[in-house]
């Protein structure tokens, strides 16, 4: 029997191919937090839109949702920054009545309100689905739903101190 043919582009190529298939690698996203803009308002006063945002905050950003995006919201909920042990992540729940946003008409009444610290005062606005229309309506309520760019703080304010 002749020996076979060895094709060298062949091996080349079938070496670069991913050794992971599908099945464990996504396994490994569930669970974990996503983001969408399919909410964004930049248009209000008290935010920003991405064209506001100089190139280097815009880095952070695309940082920071890569690094939220790799953990779970409870993960993010007990992690603390800062002196003060503030959180990563706030949910308020209800839309914060000391706010210089107004509720956007185009966001679902009884989301969850939350919000992601980013650097210095800078925070990710947003919500979450709760539990209960995550079952409803067979939505994930690992989906951080991003509203806000909120450079200076203004989305929920506190009094100085």
């Amino acid at each position: 029997m002749a020996p076979k043919k060895t094709n060298p582009k062949k091996e080349i190529f079938l070496t670069s191919l991913p050794q992971q298939d599908f099945v464990s690698e996504i396994s490994d996203v569930k669970g974990k937090l996503s983001f969408s803009f399919k909410y964004f308002d930049g248009s209000q006063e008290a935010g920003q839109d991405f064209k506001d945002w100089n190139d280097k905050q815009k880095q952070e950003l695309l940082e920071k949702l890569r690094d939220y995006s790799r953990e779970s919201k409870q993960y993010w909920l007990n992690q603390r920054v800062g002196g003060g042990g503030l959180k990563v992540l706030e949910i308020y729940g209800r839309f914060p009545t000391n706010s210089d946003f107004e509720y956007p008409r185009h966001v679902p009444d009884g989301v969850k309100w939350s919000r992601f610290r980013m650097e210095s005062s800078m925070r990710l606005v947003g919500f979450f689905v709760d539990e209960d229309s995550a079952k409803e309506y067979e939505l994930s309520t690992d989906v951080f739903y991003i509203v806000f760019l909120d450079k200076n703080h203004r989305f929920y304010k506190t009094e100085k101190k």
